[in-house]
């Protein structure tokens, strides 16, 4: 049986192969050729796709991340959103030292004269705002005479206490209210704002403008992008009561299109208080 069936197998190999079996073998090795290139593209197109998204969500959580510490450090009633067409913006004014005052002219008294106790006295404070009790944002934003640009001259108190600086503004001044606690606030330079532009799908980091009354959308400055594939933004900013402090509630939601589903939703508590 076996020297009948390799002598058959020889005389097969000296005609060589039919058209259809050769038709047949080329029609299996695409098929297989198919499938091993199906898996490899799916494979490939998995690993891109999750490349993507874990780079997306390295910029999502830099900027929340961001946004959340620079909240934390903003002035008391200094917060405030605004929405227009496919643009959204948070302000804030960043603090840049804290206090408390021996001595402030407040109404009804009029004066120049400021003693401030604060650590680190530097002499770049000077010329930057002061603000005492602010309990709105139009009392940073706006002239209603809670902040103040701390222009003048400075010295050390007369007993020596560097601790203790004594300001002479450059012209006389009238804080409406007191601070419960006695507590001062020397601001930045400048606001910041967060700001989501919907037609580019960014959101960018404005600073180095003006305090103004109206809030801007978005400041003229120049903005830095801070996150891409940003789908939508929403920031809510809830006030100060008599249960808890100022909260910020901010809902990013990230990806190449409306149907993605990373989002992230804080509550970020403000701890600074007038």
């Amino acid at each position: 049986m076996q020297p009948r069936l390799s002598l058959r197998l020889q005389q097969k190999a000296q005609r060589g192969f039919t058209l259809i079996e050769l038709t047949i073998v080329m029609v299996l090795l695409a098929i297989l050729a198919l499938g091993v290139s199906s898996y490899i593209g799916l494979g490939a197109t998995m690993y891109s796709d999750a490349t993507e998204r874990e780079q997306v969500l390295n910029q999502s959580r830099f900027v929340a991340e961001r946004l959340q510490r620079e909240l934390r450090n903003a002035a008391p009633n200094s917060i405030r959103s605004a929405d227009a067409a496919l643009l959204r913006c948070i302000e804030f004014a960043p603090i840049t030292a804290s206090g408390v005052y021996l001595q402030a002219p407040v109404a009804p008294v009029v004066g120049n004269e400021l003693r401030l106790a604060l650590r680190n006295w530097q002499a770049s404070y000077l010329g930057l705002p002061l603000t005492i009790y602010p309990r709105q944002p139009s009392d940073i934003y706006a002239s209603t005479g809670s902040t103040v640009s701390l222009t003048g001259t400075e010295t050390d108190d007369a007993d020596g206490n560097s601790a203790t600086r004594t300001v002479q503004l450059a012209s006389n001044h009238s804080f409406p209210l007191d601070s419960p606690e006695q507590r001062f606030y020397l601001l930045a330079a400048s606001p910041v704002s967060y700001c989501f532009n919907g037609v580019e799908g960014s959101i960018r980091r404005y600073s180095n403008y003006n305090y103004s009354a109206v809030q801007p959308l978005p400041p003229a400055a120049a903005g830095s992008l801070m996150a891409g594939n940003v789908q939508l933004v929403r920031f809510s900013v809830n006030n100060a009561v008599l249960t808890r402090n100022s909260v910020v509630n901010v809902r990013l939601q990230f990806g190449q299109s409306p149907a993605s589903d990373m989002f992230f939703n804080y509550e970020v508590h403000i701890p600074n208080v007038p």
